[in-house]
């Protein structure tokens, strides 16, 4: 939802950008690549040793390279490739499960209640990813949801923030948001497959 209404004006905003990496010859698997690696380093890294709010810098550093790879790939004579499309699908999946990975090695040591629920989190998230890959094999289009992958970064993230600042129950609250969110976009994917079959 977030992701389709910022496409185009994030676009205008970093074309300047994009047109360099293409005379710096900087390919988007390159990219994807250094921010899906970096991303999911940073998480593991950083979030098993409580240092959440550095951590979240870090991941978001290197999330921010998922706003170039795609437009580098548009842009560039080659255009975007079926191999380039899985890479970057697969390292936002490895991104992702480093995210709830570095959690929940953290809470873990703790015995912490945090822990089921993070797991529960990440197999939503991952099922609202898998339901729109099916569906694409089948060639149904199944974008959309009230939490696609942008708007599951920016609660994790924020959550994982707040925590490291020290507000209470941000971590708790947004895990739950996150649950929730992901729950109901999943039926709505779901509900997009089950009209486009009928």
């Amino acid at each position: 939802m977030l992701q389709r209404s910022l496409r185009d004006p994030v676009a205008k905003l970093i074309a300047p950008l994009v047109k360099i990496l293409i005379k710096l010859r900087i390919s988007a698997n390159l990219i994807s690549t250094i921010g899906g690696v970096g991303s999911a380093a940073s998480a593991l890294y950083f979030f098993p040793k409580g240092e959440f709010f550095i951590g979240v810098l870090w991941v978001a550093g290197f999330v921010i390279f998922d706003l170039f790879d795609g437009a580098v790939a548009r842009a560039s004579h080659k255009g975007i490739s079926k191999w380039g499309a899985v890479l970057d699908s697969t390292l936002d999946r490895l991104s992702d499960a480093a995210i709830f990975v570095g959690a929940m090695l953290f809470f873990i040591k703790s015995d912490d209640r945090l822990v089921p629920l993070i797991i529960v989190a990440a197999v939503a998230a991952f099922m609202v990813s898998y339901i729109k890959a099916r569906a694409e094999s089948l060639n149904i289009v199944c974008d959309g949801g009230i939490a696609e992958r942008s708007e599951r970064l920016i609660i994790a993230l924020a959550a994982y923030g707040l925590h490291g600042l020290e507000v209470e129950y941000a971590m708790a609250i947004g895990i739950w948001v996150l649950v929730l969110l992901s729950v109901i976009t999943m039926a709505q994917r779901m509900l997009i497959v089950y009209k486009a079959v009928k």
